[in-house]
């Protein structure tokens, strides 16, 4: 088996069911400390199909394989959603850049593990407090280029 980061919760069954365009595996260890106290860390959906700004998405176990709680409870507020702020991550084992999506459309790029890591920290801070989110995520996205 490769030698796979402790992020992936049942390596044998990743595996054995990676998906279609499959291009390696992403560690994401570097967020480790991104979301405060808690016991949060990224998860993926299996598929997601968009038309029309409408959104499906796809999650799937082997029968009698429960989804956690963490990400059941991810599934079910997604209809409640405020808003996505997206990062498109290039580099596998960290990120190199980052592209972040903001929720006001603004689009921002970002060179490096710290940026990336300063990002993930801002987003949670403003997320956990429901009210700024707003203001934060206008604030980084004025921020624009950092060429470090």
């Amino acid at each position: 088996m490769a030698d796979l980061p402790d992020t992936i919760r049942n390596p044998e069954a990743f595996e054995n069911s990676k998906p279609a365009g499959f291009d390696g595996v992403f560690d994401w260890n570097w967020t480790k400390g991104c979301f405060g106290n808690t016991k949060i860390s990224p998860m993926d959906f299996d598929g997601v199909v968009e038309r029309n700004c409408h959104y499906l998405v796809f999650e799937t176990k082997k029968l009698g394989i429960d989804i956690p709680d963490g990400q059941k409870m991810t599934l079910e507020r997604l209809r409640e959603g405020k808003s996505f702020t997206v990062m498109k991550i290039w580099g596998k084992e960290k990120p190199e850049t980052v592209e972040v999506v903001f929720p006001d459309g603004k689009i921002r790029k970002y060179k490096g593990i710290e940026k990336a890591t300063a990002i993930v920290k801002k987003w949670f801070k403003a997320a956990d407090n429901d009210s700024i989110l707003d203001h934060l995520t206008t604030k980084l996205a004025n921020e624009g280029w950092d060429k470090s």
